[in-house]
């Protein structure tokens, strides 16, 4: 059962016209944690275009009609829910965590069903640190620290240094409907050592694809010149005038030769060329392939820290 919320509060799903009323209080919400305020309507545009709004989102609306608190969950196969929540300072702060890290426990533990033999979901947070008041609060719900991830960024004062491809190898853009199941089989490969992440599906990795930051001149393949197999994706955006590398992986076999840098490099240099100065990507801090240390030979350099805490769910409640 739900935290009960002060008399005359309210929740429901977003609409497309919060936009600007949720951007708002995003930002409100990293001010208050000492960040610039760097969301923007085209970035949550992006974000809420891979969910499902009125099940996979939550508002809550005070006794004078003012969003103060907002979550979204992201679903991985039913079996890994990630719950994100923004609560800009307010007195009643502790209680709207509560209610919304319930909800999104109740969502994971209610949907479960639909996923392969599922017993059990873990429900994922990512508290930015430090952030202590928050961290307690999981910790007393039940959740615990597994993993540190990092947001890096890059500024393109000058133009990157070219990409220097193993023999053999070329880069491409990719071509919706085109490269559709190659794009689905590398990803998958490149990413089955990353921890703790179920499967995905082609429909899952193509979502982007219909959303409105998609550019396909910027979902970079690496590929072998002589059979044309794709060896690795980077798949980028542009969103409020900043890069996104949102995804870079390599297939196994063509890890520790050069591909991850050089497919990197060319998205840098693709980047400046379109006058972009800023770029940023977000890493897990122990990724079994050493991605950090390849993001750092690149030049990138960490901005943000955030910290994974997981709780199990039993499926059918929370």
């Amino acid at each position: 059962m739900n935290e009960p919320l002060p008399r005359g509060w309210h929740v429901r799903p977003p609409t497309l016209d919060d936009v600007d009323t949720v951007v708002a209080l995003i930002n409100a919400w990293y001010v208050a944690i000492g960040d610039p305020p760097e969301m923007s309507s085209q970035e949550l545009r992006k974000d809420w275009h891979t969910i499902d709004l009125a099940e996979q989102a939550c508002l809550i609306v005070d006794a004078d009609g003012a969003v103060v608190a907002q979550a979204d969950i992201f679903n991985r196969r039913y079996r890994q829910v990630n719950i994100y929540i923004h609560i800009p300072p307010h007195p009643h702060e502790e209680l709207m965590w509560s209610y919304l890290l319930q909800w999104g426990e109740s969502w994971a533990a209610s949907h479960a069903h639909l996923g392969d033999n599922v017993q059990n979901v873990e429900v994922h947070h990512f508290m930015r640190a430090p952030h202590l008041q928050v961290a307690n609060l999981l910790e007393a719900r039940g959740y615990g620290y597994v993993r540190t991830h990092y947001v890096m960024q890059i500024a393109l004062t000058d133009a990157p240094p070219d990409p220097v491809w193993p023999a053999g190898i070329g880069v491409r853009s990719f071509r919706p409907g085109v490269d559709d199941d190659a794009l689905f089989a590398a990803g998958e490969e490149s990413f089955q050592d990353m921890w703790n992440r179920p499967p995905s599906t082609k429909e899952r990795w193509l979502l982007p694809t219909q959303g409105p930051s998609f550019d396909p001149l910027l979902w970079f393949l690496a590929y072998v010149k002589e059979t044309n197999d794709v060896v690795g994706v980077g798949l980028c955006s542009i969103i409020a005038g900043s890069g996104e590398v949102d995804t870079l992986g390599i297939r196994r076999p063509w890890r520790q030769q050069g591909v991850g840098l050089a497919l990197l490099q060319h998205a840098l240099g693709e980047f400046f060329r379109r006058d972009i100065t800023t770029v940023a990507l977000s890493v897990d801090a122990a990724s079994p392939t050493g991605a950090p240390r390849l993001y750092a030979r690149a030049g990138f350099t960490v901005e943000k820290t955030f910290h994974r805490y997981v709780k199990q769910v039993a499926a059918g409640r929370a």
